[in-house]
């Protein structure tokens, strides 16, 4: 969505609230909170007299997120009615596995739809009145379809026709994290890793003692564990990325043991990445969710069976 917070509707997000069902009060209490709010500019380092806006939500504001996510919750259940009615044919994994139709977080949207020509416009013709009536706009620019290799150029070109975006190609990153099918290979997971390159040469290196290299190191992100690995490692026994090496003066293996061990208290990305798949396993076979139904129906009964998880008993 282009501008998602700024176009919001205030009529529309009054109308979504009561069909939530919410009080009149609190329904009043919002109104007032969303359309009593006075803005100045600073134009040439003088500020220019207030003015009120007619619509959106401030970014910053705890209450937008939730307001956005309401008013979005329309479009979410407009799909699903559509798919539910035939007006619109989902994407089938494999037969037994729950319809996942589309996927929404923030302004960022992905969606899982048959590419025949009806599912196509009966997917355009619920955008279009969605943008009507809540004031929303779908960034062309930044919206692409991905189809199969095999897809006929005809089939393609129909789609671009229709939808009005650009053919796009796997991998792509959604959510920050690559998108891929089939194996994983080093290269899909470069930008994340150049993103830790970024942050930590943009620390002034010299100023950092040993000790707040430590604690920089262990509140970044692991992805790609060998890379970032490496990166960690010449940060802080060399202070920079890039230039000679010099000599280490303990083992990586021993500088990741608890301080109370003789180390220095840095986590190991594979620790950290193993917890974390651990962590989601768990999720999945205790709490009831759409993504424990399709991993256990797309991929077999394994979810549901017990594993040893090496250190727990």
């Amino acid at each position: 969505m282009e501008k998602a917070f700024d176009r919001i509707e205030w009529s529309f997000l009054i109308k979504v609230l009561r069909c939530f069902g919410f009080t009149d009060d609190f329904i009043d209490l919002v109104d007032a909170c969303v359309r009593e709010n006075h803005f100045s500019l600073l134009v040439n380092g003088s500020s220019t007299p207030f003015f009120t806006a007619t619509r959106g939500l401030r970014q910053g504001d705890p209450l937008s997120p939730t307001l956005f996510i309401l008013v979005e919750e329309v479009l979410s259940r407009s799909l699903t009615r559509a798919i539910n009615q035939g007006l619109i044919r989902p994407y089938y994994s494999k037969r037994g596995c729950p319809i996942i139709s589309h996927s929404l977080f923030a302004d960022d949207a992905i969606l899982f739809l048959n590419g025949g020509e009806t599912s196509i416009r009966g997917l355009m013709s619920i955008i279009s009145r969605y943008e009507r009536a809540a004031g929303q706009l779908v960034n062309a620019s930044k919206s692409s379809f991905i189809v199969a290799p095999s897809t006929p150029i005809g089939t393609i070109r129909r789609i671009q026709g229709l939808t009005g975006f650009s053919r796009g190609h796997l991998p792509f990153d959604y959510l920050g994290c690559p998108i891929f099918l089939g194996r994983r290979r080093i290269h899909y997971f470069d930008a994340l890793v150049g993103k830790l390159r970024k942050k930590l040469a943009g620390w002034k290196l010299q100023l950092l003692s040993p000790g707040g290299r430590i604690q920089l190191i262990r509140h970044v992100p692991d992805t790609v564990l060998q890379s970032i690995r490496r990166i960690c490692t010449s940060f802080l026994w060399d202070g920079q990325l890039e230039g000679p090496r010099r000599q280490r003066r303990v083992s990586w293996e021993k500088a990741c043991r608890p301080t109370d061990e003789g180390g220095l208290g840095i986590r190991r990305p594979q620790d950290v990445l193993n917890m974390l798949q651990k962590k989601l396993i768990w999720r999945m076979r205790t709490t009831p969710s759409v993504l424990g139904t399709f991993v256990s129906a797309k991929y077999g009964e394994w979810a549901r069976q017990p594993a040893d998880i090496k250190g727990v008993k």
